[in-house]
């Protein structure tokens, strides 16, 4: 078999090698010839704002200018029961007692005697007054009462009740209800300390308001209800029990009335961006908001109106610009990474450098500025 050469052209050759030769230049430049690539980070601060916001039911668009917003009013009242128990020994049987309001239609007064018979509608339960009755024409008057019987039938649920001896027109004419359970049907040796009864309380008030924030939401359709704001009105409290009182049950009730302004909250957060960027310096940027900073509060209501007047804070950081002279390369010849920080990090404008030596064993900043390159990394 014949063996086949190649021939290649002598001026191809040349530009063979020539490429050779130049890429391993370039490669030799690139790899063993010192470079240092500096990084500077602008200095940054944080800035807290508070600015007042007025929320308006009779606006249609949001005012950037005038710092209004339009928002609607929901607003709810309830009254919340709750039963607690007294623990203590085994039950021991006693007399229910509680309180009833009567309502006298008549254009005269109506009077009745101690130990009259009031029946509960709802249970039957008969239960006696405990004193001497005057109930004031066209008025009202609540009085305590006592079940007829010992046992815990006695405790029974707020509801109506009438005069047991009075004929059905006289019993429609002067009323009675009781808004608040009774109690004291059973009784223990464990007292019901004034620590109980705020308990009680507490914990009646803390579920009405969560209850009427629930509602409030339903009647907004949908749209979320900032807690902050809402107002929360206690219109009563009361407890079925007095203190020192040995009731196995006894029940605390609280009456509230809520009301809130709904409002985009992406309308608040923009007009408080327009704020931070107007603060800004002549020397730096606005670069963003921590949203975890957004407060609102209400400080000041008028519901016949339809305003309030809410102070809106939230915290925005900003850059420091940084001059194209504070990003020579003078007098970096031969500085050590630190060094190069420390040079740098002097400026009042620049927050934080990377330095970047290559190749590896390169420990200080190179002789030629060509081969220094400095950047500024965006706050963004």
């Amino acid at each position: 078999m014949k063996s086949v050469r190649l021939a290649i052209p002598g001026k191809s050759i040349v530009l063979i090698a020539l490429f050779l030769i130049g890429g391993s230049g370039f490669l030799i430049a690139t790899t063993l010839f010192p470079r240092a690539t500096i990084t500077v980070h602008p200095k940054k601060s944080e800035r807290k704002l508070t600015k007042d916001i007025i929320l308006s039911s009779k606006a249609t668009t949001p005012d950037y200018v005038r710092f209004t917003l339009p928002a609607t009013i929901v607003e709810e009242e309830l009254t919340v029961t709750k039963q607690f128990e007294n623990v203590g020994s085994a039950p021991i049987q006693d007399f229910s007692k509680g309180s009833i309001t009567f309502t006298n239609t008549q254009d005269q007064e109506q009077r009745l005697l101690p130990k009259t018979q009031m029946r509960h509608l709802d249970s039957g339960i008969i239960f006696l007054t405990d004193t001497p009755i005057a109930i004031p024409a066209k008025g009202d008057l609540t009085v305590s009462v006592t079940a007829k019987e010992k046992g815990p039938a006695g405790d029974v649920t707020p509801g109506k009740f009438v005069v047991e001896k009075f004929a059905r027109g006289l019993q429609e004419a002067v009323s009675a209800k009781s808004d608040t359970a009774f109690s004291g049907g059973e009784s223990t040796d464990q007292e019901i300390t004034q620590e109980l009864l705020d308990t009680a309380q507490k914990t009646v008030l803390e579920e009405a308001k969560k209850e009427a924030l629930a509602k409030l939401s339903t009647k907004a359709k949908g749209a979320p209800v900032r807690e902050d704001l809402v107002t929360i009105e206690v219109q009563s409290q009361s407890i079925s029990v007095p203190l020192g009182s040995r009731a196995v049950r006894y029940s605390a009730d609280a009456k509230v009335k809520a009301r809130g302004f709904v409002v985009d909250t992406h309308d608040v957060i923009s007009l408080m961006t327009l704020a931070l960027r107007a603060n800004v310096a002549g020397d730096e940027e606005f670069i963003s908001y921590d949203s975890a900073s957004f407060v609102l509060t209400i400080m000041q209501t008028d519901w016949n109106v339809g305003e309030a007047r809410i102070s809106a804070a939230l915290t925005g950081t900003y850059a420091k610009k940084i001059g194209s002279n504070e990003l020579h390369t003078d007098n970096l010849s031969g500085l050590s990474e630190k060094e190069i920080i420390d040079r740098f990090t002097a400026s009042p404008t620049i927050g934080s450098v990377d330095v970047a030596l290559t190749p590896f064993w390169v420990k200080s900043a190179p002789s030629k500025k060509n081969q220094i390159d400095v950047k500024v990394e965006s706050a963004k």
